[in-house]
């Protein structure tokens, strides 16, 4: 819990709750610390509407010890903040560069920290509520 806080503070503004951290803004690079895991879902061509066609897919997050939020406007008022809820589990945008892939791999089930900037989720590819993208690096703890 101390890394995460620790890394949170290069954040340029931040937001507490005893629930979450909402980070301010969305678009900066930060580090955080949490464990990598590789997860298996679905893709294509319904994202796991349909499983006995969908396709499987595999992709890597980080686990955070506490919720985290970027700032979120609901596509449907009327759901409420359903479409703005604070993740643990952030997807690693880092498949297509093989030296984050071997930081990831050479990093799983372990603590480590991970660099880049959130964003939070505009279609179901990108699998988790806020995701990480733009990731410099994986560095086990």
């Amino acid at each position: 819990m101390l890394a995460l806080a620790l890394a949170l503070l290069i954040t340029p503004s931040q937001k507490e709750s005893p629930k979450q951290v909402t980070l301010l803004p969305e678009d900066k690079q930060l580090t955080l610390t949490g464990k990598i895991h590789l997860l298996h879902g679905y893709g294509p061509p319904g994202w796991g509407e349909d499983p006995k066609h969908d396709s499987r897919i595999t992709y890597w997050v980080i686990e955070l010890p506490a919720p985290i939020n970027t700032p979120c406007t609901p596509e449907d008022p009327k759901a409420g903040d359903s479409d703005c809820q604070p993740t643990k589990r952030l997807r690693l945008v880092i498949e297509y560069d093989p030296n984050l892939l071997a930081e990831a791999k050479a990093s799983r089930n372990q603590t480590a920290t991970v660099t880049g900037t959130l964003h939070r989720q505009d279609t179901v590819g990108e699998m988790t509520p806020i995701f990480m993208m733009d990731v410099i690096a994986i560095k086990p703890q």
